[in-house]
């Protein structure tokens, strides 16, 4: 920490790649950020996972914060680096959906989250190990990783979540509700079995941005909460995708659907071949897939 009375320290991690980053004044957002009393050093970042190396090694007691410009995804990279250190992350989020800075209410913009990155208040959020990443959002079985594998990078990049309806269309009409077994641990410690045509794990109740996956999601415990869709009708997918984006659970009513909050869970598709799965929005794998139990916790800044 820094000296009583002197300025705080502090990290700036970003990525001078990415798109909305690529239009941020990094050195006004210093200067502004100095004349509050907060020193930071820049650090961009040069391919994946370089976030987690550049804070690793400058992680320590001298440390206040580490501010992230960038979406989710830099700010799980972050977090791997902080796992184990009293240092926490303010969102300056510049990325597609910002999952974590709306969950936390930093703000919807990176103008917005500035006003709290000096602020004191903290709030943890629970880290996950899945497919060899961070995960602090959640993950998805089917469906929806379908989607994120095959989104279009250029509709990706020109409309940011609105980019993926052309895409979720196609794949809706494609999808075959293949059968998935489920089977881990449930909150209470016991083990549980359960068979849905697509799985989605939620560590944060919110789900590619303001929809509420699931309200009894709590991102700071040790529990994630299964949503499991066992229907294998196209119409109620598509019921429970218009219901979802209505912000208040209602999809969690639609038969056919469930919830499950567990300490670990592994998804295996009973189809006869793998399916794609996604982690924080990324398709990164396919199944077989494990998650949990939990790695331990990080502190986001939130507005005072």
């Amino acid at each position: 920490m820094a000296e009583s009375g002197g300025p705080r320290r502090g990290l700036l991690v970003y990525n001078p790649m990415a798109g909305k980053a690529r239009r941020v004044d990094i050195a006004g957002l210093v200067a502004r950020a100095a004349a509050r009393g907060l020193d930071l050093l820049v650090l961009p970042t040069e391919r994946p996972r370089h976030a987690t190396e550049l804070v690793a090694a400058r992680a320590g007691p001298a440390l206040d914060v580490v501010a992230v410009v960038g979406g989710d995804g830099t700010v799980g990279e972050v977090a791997e680096a902080l796992l184990h250190a009293d240092v926490p992350i303010a969102i300056l989020p510049t990325g597609t959906a910002n999952v974590v800075a709306r969950e936390y209410g930093v703000g919807r913009t990176l103008a917005e989250a500035e006003r709290a990155l000096t602020s004191l208040r903290t709030r943890p959020i629970t880290v996950w190990h899945a497919a060899g990443r961070t995960c602090l959002i959640g993950a998805g079985v089917g469906f929806d990783a379908r989607v994120m594998k095959n989104v279009v990078p250029w509709l990706k990049r020109a409309f940011g979540r609105t980019g993926y309806s052309w895409t979720a269309t196609r794949e809706w009409l494609r999808y075959e509700f293949p059968p998935i077994e489920v089977t881990g641990v449930d909150a209470e410690g016991e083990p549980f079995a359960r068979e849905a045509t697509f799985v989605l794990a939620a560590n944060t109740r919110r789900y590619g941005g303001d929809p509420i996956l699931s309200p009894h999601a709590d991102p700071a415990d040790d529990l994630l909460d299964l949503v499991l869709f066992a229907s294998r009708s196209r119409g109620t997918l598509m019921r429970w995708y218009g219901r979802l984006s209505r912000g208040k659970a209602a999809h969690l009513s639609i038969e056919g659907c469930s919830r499950l909050a567990v300490r670990s869970f592994s998804a295996r598709s009973l189809a006869g071949y793998e399916l794609d799965v996604q982690v924080d929005g990324d398709a990164v794998t396919t199944t077989p897939f494990a998650m949990g139990p939990a790695a331990g916790r990080v502190n986001i800044v939130v507005p005072e």
